[in-house]
C-alpha cells in the first residue's frame, strides 16, 4: 500500500483503532477495548489480522503454526531497500534452528564478567540522576532517568565507549522504526535507513578492535563465545549487536517513563509505594502491564490456523496487541486501573511469548526497578509540569520528554 494511501485511511478504516491518529497515540487503550470488543480477530486496512484478546494472543504464542517470515522468507514490515544493521537477520527475526543457534550464542556470551556489577551501576546512576533533579526542583523524567539509566548501561554492557552513548539514542529512536518501515513516510525511511548505516559502520569497526584487543564486554564475549564448534561470523556480530542495543534500552526507556507517569497520575498508588518500598517487584509488573512499551509485536501463519472462529489462511500476518492483552477483562479485574497490589490474573504479555520471549527481561526490571523505586522513595510530590509530555519518534511506546517539578 502507498504513502498517499496511508495517509488517506481514516479511523473508520481502522475500525475506530487507527495507530496513525495522535488520539491512539495519546491513550490506545479506549481504542484498543472497542476493538477487543467489536472486532477481536480484525483485518486491517494494510492486510495484517490484528488479535486482541488475551487468550488468543497466548494460544498463537503457544500452539499456532507461526513463523517470522512469509512462506518466501520476506518479512513484509521491513523496507526491502534497508540492508545496513537490517534487523531481518536479528535473532528474534528469525526461526527455527537458526534463532536457537543465534540465541544460544548470545545467551553463552551474558556472562557475570560481561554483566559486572551492572546493579551497583544502576543504583549510582539513579542516585546521580535524582540528587541533580532534587537540586534542581525538577527533572525531565526522560532524559534524565528514563534515557540515561538503560542507556548507560547497555553501552556499558555492550563495550560502547561513554562519549558515543548520546549518538547511539537518536540512532536507536530511528531505528526502532525498522520494524514497521514498509508503512512508512519516506522521510522517516530515510531516517531509518541512514540510522542502520551509522550503526552497522561504527560496530563494523568496534567488532574488528575487540577482536584484536578482547575485553569483559559483551562484544567481547561475544566474540569468544562457541557452541560445538560454531561462532558469531562478522556479519553476524554487526547485527546481533545493533539488535541488543536497540532491545537493551529503547523499551526500557518506555517501561521507566510511562511507570513513573502512571505513578504521578495515580497519586493514591504512589502513596501506596512510598509506604511500603516491598510492593516495588509487583509495581513494575503492573507497570508492565498497565501500560507496555510495546503496544504489539506480529507472527506470521505457516498454514491455515482458526483463531477467535475465524480460519486464517497461510501466509497471515498477525499482529498480536499486547497492550490490548494486558487490558482484557476475561483475564483481569478492573483492567484500566492501575493497582500495584493487584491480586489474580495472568502473566502479562509485555515480554512476548514462546521461544522469542525477550532476552532482556531481567536486566529491564532490574533498571526499572532502580529507577521508578528510588524516585517513588525520595520525591515526595511531583507534578508532570504544564509544558506537558511529548512522544518520541520511536516505533514502541516511548516518551520523549516528560517534565516534572518536585514541589
Amino acid at each position: 500500500m502507498s504513502v498517499e494511501i496511508l495517509s488517506q485511511l481514516s479511523d473508520e478504516d481502522w475500525d475506530g483503532a487507527n495507530p496513525m491518529s495522535l488520539e491512539f497515540r495519546d491513550n490506545p487503550y479506549p481504542a484498543l477495548k472497542h476493538l477487543r470488543e467489536t472486532a477481536p480477530v480484525n483485518q486491517t486496512p494494510l492486510g495484517p489480522w490484528r488479535i486482541s484478546r488475551y487468550a488468543d494472543i497466548v494460544d498463537v504464542f503457544k500452539q499456532a503454526p507461526t513463523s517470522m517470515t512469509l512462506s518466501d522468507g520476506s518479512n513484509p514490515n521491513f523496507d526491502p531497500q534497508d540492508r545496513r544493521g537490517s534487523f531481518r537477520e536479528f535473532m528474534l527475526n528469525r526461526d527455527g534452528e537458526v534463532h536457537m543457534r543465534l540465541r544460544r550464542l548470545v545467551v553463552k556470551a551474558f556472562t557475570r564478567r560481561a554483566l559486572g556489577n551492572i546493579e551497583q551501576e544502576v543504583d549510582r546512576t539513579v542516585g546521580e540522576a535524582l540528587d541533580q533533579g532534587l537540586a534542581d526542583g525538577g527533572m525531565d523524567v526522560i532524559k534524565d532517568l528514563a534515557l540515561a539509566v538503560p542507556s548507560r548501561m547497555i553501552c556499558r554492557i555492550m563495550g560502547v565507549p561513554e562519549q558515543d552513548r548520546l549518538q547511539f539514542t537518536e540512532w536507536t529512536a530511528a531505528r526502532t522504526n525498522a520494524f514497521f518501515a514498509a508503512f512508512l513516510p519516506p522521510d522517516v525511511v530515510e531516517r531509518v535507513r541512514a540510522a542502520g548505516v551509522g550503526m552497522a559502520d561504527y560496530f563494523d569497526r568496534l567488532v574488528e578492535e575487540r577482536r584484536n584487543d578482547l575485553g569483559d564486554d559483551l562484544l567481547s564475549e561475544m566474540i569468544r563465545a562457541e557452541e560445538d564448534g560454531d561462532r558469531l561470523k562478522p556479519g553476524e556480530l554487526t547485527v546481533q549487536a545493533i539488535g541488543l542495543l536497540v532491545a537493551g534500552f529503547e523499551t526500557t526507556i518506555g517501561l521507566i517513563g510511562n511507570g513513573i507517569r502512571s505513578f504521578i497520575m495515580n497519586p493514591a498508588e504512589y502513596a501506596k509505594l512510598r509506604a511500603d518500598p516491598s510492593l516495588i517487584d509487583k509495581a513494575i509488573e503492573e507497570c508492565l502491564r498497565y501500560d507496555t512499551p510495546i503496544l504489539f509485536n506480529w507472527r506470521m501463519l505457516r498454514e491455515p490456523y482458526e483463531i477467535g472462529g475465524i480460519e486464517l489462511p497461510a501466509d497471515s500476518i498477525l499482529w498480536l496487541m499486547l497492550g490490548s492483552g494486558n487490558h482484557d477483562p476475561e483475564q483481569y479485574q478492573r483492567p484500566d486501573e492501575f493497582d500495584i497490589t493487584r491480586e489474580g490474573g495472568p502473566p502479562h504479555l509485555a515480554f512476548g511469548g514462546g521461544e522469542h520471549y525477550c532476552l532482556g527481561h531481567q536486566l529491564a526490571r532490574i533498571e526499572a526497578r532502580a529507577a521508578i523505586g528510588e524516585f517513588v522513595r525520595r520525591v515526595a510530590a511531583p507534578a508532570i509540569a504544564e509544558s506537558g509530555v511529548e512522544w518520541s519518534p520511536s516505533f514502541f511506546r516511548v516518551l520523549g520528554s516528560l517534565p516534572v517539578c518536585f514541589r
